[in-house]
């Protein structure tokens, strides 16, 4: 179309978006497998995605963390005014939840500060 008009594709795609009621809707064929995709083999099971746990802990727990455990909240229970650090590993995953003026309280704000350092001393 852009070539019979004498124009780039670009323009004739800039006219088409902002007027899409002019233009009918023409689902996409859906393309078949390939000889190739269908000759290759299942994958097997044990190389499906794991439910691992990763073997290094970034920030270690804390006592604090362990006294904010009975206070905590899910994410979906969290209000505005309330820290948002996670306090667990999952299943589910509860956040800390004390009152604060930003995202995080005061204990959690300077343990970032701290590993955040620790991390730019290590490169």
């Amino acid at each position: 179309m852009a070539r019979r008009f004498g124009v780039s594709p670009n323009v004739v795609v800039g006219i088409a978006f902002p007027n899409r009621a002019l233009f009918s809707w023409k689902p996409r064929a859906r393309t078949l497998p390939t000889a190739r995709e269908q000759e290759r083999a299942p994958r097997k099971d044990e190389t499906a995605m794991r439910d691992r746990k990763p073997d290094t802990v970034i920030i270690p727990p804390h006592k604090y963390d362990l006294e904010r455990l009975p206070f905590a909240k899910r994410l979906l229970e969290l209000r505005p005014g309330e820290c948002i650090w996670p306090i667990n590993d999952g299943s589910p995953f509860l956040f800390c939840a004390a009152k604060t003026p930003g995202k995080y309280c005061q204990h959690h704000e300077s343990r970032a500060v701290a590993v955040h350092c620790i991390a730019k001393r290590e490169k």
